[in-house]
């Protein structure tokens, strides 16, 4: 029996794709914020941060295997990318 639904793609990156790793950003921004990054805190922003970045490598391998869903994906995208740098750029010159 054919229905006139369309098929959605299942798979393709979301906005829970990019949320994860962005999560894992807000404890390295209140680590620079609230202490003043020595080393055993700047050692702590850096493993979150590398985890953030591999979690966002993991998103990327998802878009080109299966695709983005929405739009909205894009935008949670944009916005993980803006605070990696961001951060990167906090911790490179705190250091």
């Amino acid at each position: 029996m054919m229905t006139d639904v369309p098929e959605t793609p299942t798979g393709g990156a979301t906005e829970g794709t990019w949320a994860i790793p962005l999560l894992l950003l807000v404890p390295v921004a209140i680590i620079g914020i609230v202490t003043d990054l020595s080393t055993p805190w700047c050692v702590a922003s850096w493993v979150m941060w590398g985890l953030a970045a591999a979690l966002s490598v993991v998103g990327w391998m998802q878009v080109v295997h299966r695709g983005a869903k929405r739009a909205s994906g894009w935008y949670t995208c944009v916005l993980l990318h803006c605070v990696l740098a961001w951060q990167a750029a906090h911790l490179i010159l705190k250091w």
